[in-house]
């Protein structure tokens, strides 16, 4: 969850990441690493989605994405406790294709349940929601970075909700519904880490640029995963 991503302290003491392009070349790199993450899973799922065979196999064997969610929550605590492993040279880009690898079977497990047409109607309302919060967190005045408690909310919310949804259909529809505004805020919680600057009391350090770029791509793949059930959902 968003609430437990590590958060750093603000480096006005640090004259060389203060540099304003410094920091550009930091976020160009991170949003240059998601772009190319999120590029090769949506290659992935659109090939299961339009394959049949693949389409088929992921129908039949759905549970692969079971595993696949428990690395990512072992790989979300080690961002949380560990993590100095993801400043090791070699290691990070392991730990990164790893991660990657696991939301790609995740998120085509969850695709192929769903006709083609719901799948690219969730994408596009998806990346133009992610375009508006990127624009929302690079220009919006306040700061969501130190908005810790309101985070911890939502969290613990969104996961009661999960668990009633589980138990009562009518529950469903408020928890994906509740998920999508969650997902939301955490992806403006994350651009504003990665844009950092002086409004913004907490931001990635210049070396957690896989961190970062780890964090916005779980984001929007989640805020995707959210509303491609949501409209699966309305259209039933």
């Amino acid at each position: 969850m968003a609430c437990c991503r590590p958060r750093n302290r603000r480096f006005e003491d640090d004259s060389t990441f203060a540099d304003p392009a410094v920091r550009r070349r930091f976020v160009t790199k991170v949003l240059l690493i998601v772009a190319v993450n999120l590029a090769i899973t949506t290659l992935a799922m659109t090939t299961c989605v339009m394959l049949k065979p693949l389409r088929h196999f992921f129908q039949r064997f759905w549970f692969l994405s079971l595993p696949a969610i428990l690395i990512i929550m072992i790989m979300h605590y080690m961002m949380c406790c560990c993590r100095n492993l993801f400043r090791v040279p070699v290691l990070k880009w392991v730990l990164l294709a790893i991660y990657v690898f696991c939301h790609a079977i995740l998120v085509i497990c969850l695709a192929v349940r769903y006709h083609p047409r719901l799948v690219i109607m969730a994408f596009g309302i998806c990346a133009g929601l992610v375009v508006f919060l990127c624009l929302f967190a690079w220009f919006a005045p306040c700061d969501f970075t130190s908005c810790f408690v309101l985070i911890f909310i939502i969290s613990i919310t969104l996961v009661v909700l999960g668990i009633l949804a589980i138990f009562f259909r009518t529950f469903k529809i408020v928890y994906l519904a509740f998920g999508v505004i969650a997902y939301s805020i955490y992806i403006v919680v994350d651009l504003q880490m990665i844009v950092g600057g002086r409004i913004h009391k907490n931001q990635y350090d210049e070396s957690d640029f896989i961190l970062g770029a780890m964090s916005l791509f779980h984001d929007i793949i989640y805020l995707f995963w959210f509303i491609l059930q949501l409209c699966g959902l309305i259209d039933e």
